[in-house]
């Protein structure tokens, strides 16, 4: 039997969790920015997806959720990403020390990021990713980043750094430009080819993955949106934050508007 939905119902996406370890104790969390922003400004309800084990990742419960959900959101979080981790989901399976380090490491989040992007790639539905979110969709494709935008350039590092010495609402105020590929998938919803945007991360892409395009990239060059090309609906990825100020920032309702209505049109060409 199927589940029938109301005529009226909101299209319905899946959210990525993180996991913590908080007194040897594992749990999955999600800050309330991402629900709210989606709830308010995407107008589609949500479902939490919880992070994976890796001797879980073969179950099919995970696939069978995504049959069912209209969009995917890519969350942020203070990880880095382990790239063998994200490409064979499976494969790592070390303690439970090893595979989350809190603000370092976190394998759980990984190994469900790369289940539910196969899977939306695979059913061709609407995906935002934001921040670590852009960055898996890069490693996933078989893109690379870079370790540390310090590393890279001094320079670079304090534009894109956390700013630790302000308070946790001014963090996520407007760091630096991007300028927007005038003929991409972001132009269209953007409208204008130049924008301001917020920034706390410490890795970013290095080679871009062939299968995605590059939307936007900030003055020293990274890469700061794409899009998979190809896509039969509206796949992205923003390095910035947009849920953080979204009822006061133009870009950020924007892409959240764009977003909701292409998990709409999903969810109404299923019913169809």
């Amino acid at each position: 039997m199927t589940l029938q939905r109301p005529d009226k119902a909101r299209a319905v996406v899946g959210v990525t969790s993180n996991r913590l370890l908080v007194d040897g104790v594992h749990r999955d969390g999600l800050r309330r920015k991402y629900v709210q922003a989606l709830f308010h400004h995407a107008g589609v309800a949500c479902v939490i997806l919880p992070t994976i084990d890796a001797e879980d990742v073969r179950i099919e419960a995970g696939q069978a959720i995504m049959r069912g959900l209209d969009g995917l959101v890519l969350t942020g979080d203070e990880s880095n990403i382990d790239p063998a981790a994200l490409r064979a989901p499976a494969s790592c399976t070390g303690a439970d020390q090893q595979d989350v380090v809190g603000g370092i490491r976190d394998r759980p989040r990984d190994r469900l990021s790369a289940v539910v992007i196969g899977r939306a790639i695979a059913l061709g539905m609407p995906i935002l990713g934001i921040c670590r979110g852009l960055q898996e969709l890069n490693v996933y494709f078989g893109g690379t980043l870079r370790r540390s935008l310090t590393e890279w350039s001094l320079g670079s590092g304090q534009m894109h750094a956390e700013k630790p010495d302000r308070p946790r609402d001014r963090q996520y105020d407007a760091a630096h430009s991007v300028r927007i590929c005038p003929d991409g998938a972001l132009f269209p919803i953007a409208r204008t080819i130049e924008a301001q945007v917020n920034s706390l991360h410490n890795q970013g892409i290095d080679a871009l993955a062939t299968a995605l395009r590059r939307e936007a990239w900030s003055p020293d060059g990274l890469v700061e949106a794409v899009s998979v090309i190809g896509a039969p609906t509206l796949q992205i990825g923003v390095q910035w934050h947009p849920e953080w100020h979204v009822s006061t920032d133009l870009l950020s309702r924007q892409l959240f508007t764009a977003f909701g209505e292409a998990c709409v049109a999903y969810c109404q060409s299923k019913t169809n």
